[in-house]
C-alpha cells in the first residue's frame, strides 16, 4: 500500500523533478505536490525501483531514457511500467509512435537546433523539456523561449533566478517547470533546502 507523508500540496504550475535515485527525494517531492518524478530506470535495479514506487501516491513516474535505442526503451517500459518516458534529440522519432505511452523530449538550448527539432518532433511527443549546459544560457533568450512556448508545449528546465520564477509561471506560455534532484547525505538523510525554496514559491495560497 502506498503511504503518503501528508496531503499533497498544490502548486501553481506542473513540475517535473529529474534524476531522482532515492526514496527521500521521491517522497519529499510527492508530498510537495510535484507532478512528475524522473528516474534513469535503465541504471536502477528493478527491485530498488519497486521499493521506491510502492511508497508513492499521486505522482507520475517518468523513465529518463536519453541515449537508448527504441528496443531498449520498450524493454524498460515493459519491465518497469512507468507512466511516461523521456527521450532526447537523438531519439528515433518514427519508432516513438510504436510506444503507447506519453512522451517528453529533453532538448538543449545550447546544442540542439531547436526550431527544426520542435517542428520535427512535435507530432511524436507531449512535452519538450528545455534544458541548458550553463546557468547563463537563459540570458538574452527570454523572448525566444516565449515564442517557442507559445507554439509548443514547453517545460522550462533552465536554471531560473528565484525572483523571476513567479513571473515565468504566471505571465509566460510555459506549461511547467523542470527541477533536478540532489544527493542524499546518507541513506534516509537529505537537505531539501534547494528544492524547498523553489517549491514553496510555487505553492498556491
Amino acid at each position: 500500500m502506498p503511504i503518503v507523508l501528508e496531503e499533497n500540496m498544490m502548486l501553481k504550475t506542473r513540475v517535473k523533478v529529474s534524476s531522482i535515485d532515492n526514496l527521500s527525494d521521491a517522497r519529499y517531492c510527492a508530498g510537495m505536490g510535484v507532478d512528475w518524478l524522473g528516474f534513469a530506470l535503465h541504471e536502477m535495479p528493478l527491485n530498488k525501483y519497486k521499493e521506491i514506487r510502492n511508497w508513492l501516491s499521486g505522482v507520475e513516474i517518468v523513465a529518463e531514457l536519453s541515449g537508448l535505442s527504441a528496443d531498449q526503451m520498450n524493454e524498460i517500459v515493459q519491465n518497469y511500467a512507468p507512466d511516461w518516458i523521456e527521450v532526447d534529440s537523438r531519439a528515433q522519432l518514427p519508432r516513438l509512435l510504436e510506444m503507447d505511452i506519453p512522451k517528453m523530449m529533453r532538448v538543449n538550448i545550447d546544442s540542439d537546433n531547436l526550431p527544426a527539432l520542435f517542428a520535427t518532433a512535435a507530432p511524436y511527443v507531449n512535452y519538450f523539456l528545455l534544458v541548458a549546459d550553463s546557468p547563463d544560457s537563459l540570458q538574452g533568450m527570454e523572448a525566444q523561449i516565449e515564442t517557442w512556448a507559445a507554439q509548443y508545449p514547453v517545460i522550462l528546465g533552465l536554471e531560473l533566478p528565484e525572483e523571476d520564477l513567479e513571473e515565468w509561471v504566471e505571465q509566460s506560455s510555459i506549461q511547467g517547470i523542470g527541477l533536478t534532484a540532489g544527493q542524499e547525505d546518507r541513506p534516509g538523510f537529505r537537505d531539501f533546502t534547494d528544492l524547498m525554496s523553489i517549491l514553496e514559491k510555487l505553492e498556491t495560497e
